[in-house]
């Protein structure tokens, strides 16, 4: 499904791309997830998958790969902006050794308009190919919907998102699906065969929005899209051929945001509301391009850089003008490193998780992080 958009994981913005300032806003270590010396005890789970959440509580919500035992095949948790964790589901096997309610949730994990949250196994359930739950904030889990219950698994276990509808959307290569909050599935839209999905958003102003790569992928050209909840298609921009797209995000007055990568230039773009586009930034040859790009309440543009646990990753922002406002590298030892997600909290400061490292007592093993890059913005 990723065809081309592999290459982002291998290449990067130059670290001289990203003039360090004095000023730089701090990378710090909120929690760790930790197992003991020998790895017979992981309290909170290990291996970060997906998070964090931040609901109206002010709380963090997210997932492991893994919980305290082993045949635990996952945990939610929930933690405060201080760092106070507590594990509010545990995927386990039933008397039978199935795993009915999912497993691995590491798929997707994102929050509902009632205040619950929902996410996407990558295994167990009915079919063993996955489930889409939901879970409150008490920890009280559901199976929705048992992926692959249809006749050729055209309904596979992929990422959601929720629609500005309330409703859930996900993009497999064929076609983009809908969920309801109780679990209806139902087909949005069918790529025609000479194309493939990649990847899919939502929108801030309640549409779709998304990658389509062209077929064969040897000669293959990438297509950003608009996608309404009715089912309209609108191709916005198309890329020129071999030349990947990823880390689409919009922003509250409808430009697009993205990052392009392994053609004759990689770096980051815009598309605005009138379908206009734009370089806003490129990167040197042979560096690392962004991973993700997140839209903050101030204007600029955060992301992270990364490739990878032997590389420690990068946070960034830049204006919507490609200047460049900071960056700051990630140490392992002390905030964790090869950062997987970023978010704006409440506070007006960004949280993430790192795959591995952190901070952690005496004798026990690191296992990753959630973060926190302080900001200094103001409270909205």
């Amino acid at each position: 499904m990723k065809t081309l958009l592999s290459c982002v994981a291998f290449f990067g913005f130059a670290i001289s791309a990203f003039a360090q300032s004095p000023s730089a806003p701090r990378i710090s270590q909120v929690f760790a997830f930790y197992c003991n010396s020998d790895y017979s005890s992981c309290p909170d789970g290990f291996q970060p998958a997906l998070g964090p959440v931040q609901l109206s509580d002010g709380n963090f919500y997210g997932t492991t790969w893994y919980g305290n035992t082993s045949t635990d095949l996952g945990t939610v948790w929930q933690a405060t902006p201080s760092g106070d964790v507590n594990v509010l589901y545990t995927f386990k096997p039933n008397g039978s050794g199935k795993y009915v309610n999912g497993s691995y949730p590491a798929v997707s994990f994102v929050a509902g308009t009632n205040g619950d949250l929902y996410g996407v196994t990558l295994d167990g359930g009915a079919q063993n190919n996955g489930v889409f739950y939901s879970i409150t904030t008490g920890g009280s889990l559901k199976v929705l919907y048992n992926f692959c219950s249809l006749s050729g698994c055209p309904d596979q276990a992929v990422p959601v998102v929720l629609g500005g509808d309330g409703n859930f959307y996900g993009l497999t290569t064929t076609l983009v699906f809908k969920l309801t909050p109780e679990g209806a599935w139902s087909q949005l839209y069918s790529f025609p065969s000479s194309e493939e999905g990649v990847e899919l958003i939502a929108g801030t102003d309640g549409h779709l929005y998304g990658v389509a790569a062209s077929l064969p992928i040897q000669s293959t050209k990438e297509s950003v899209f608009r996608l309404t909840t009715s089912g309209a298609y609108t191709v916005l921009h198309t890329f020129p051929k071999l030349e990947g797209v990823s880390a689409l995000t919009q922003s509250s007055k409808g430009t697009l945001y993205g990052v392009f990568c392994c053609g004759a230039n990689t770096g980051i773009f815009q598309i605005n509301s009138a379908r206009k586009f734009k370089i806003l930034q490129t990167t040197p040859q042979g560096a690392f391009p962004p991973s993700l790009l997140v839209k903050g309440s101030d204007g600029k543009l955060y992301g992270l850089i990364t490739n990878g646990s032997d590389y420690p990753g990068y946070v960034f922002a830049m204006t919507t003008k490609g200047k460049t406002v900071f960056s700051e590298q990630f140490n392992c030892a002390s905030d964790g490193c090869d950062p997987l997600s970023l978010i704006e909290a409440s506070d007006g400061n960004f949280y993430g998780l790192t795959a591995v490292g952190g901070t952690v007592s005496q004798g026990d093993n690191p296992d990753g992080t959630m973060f926190k890059v302080a900001t200094k913005l103001k409270l909205r």
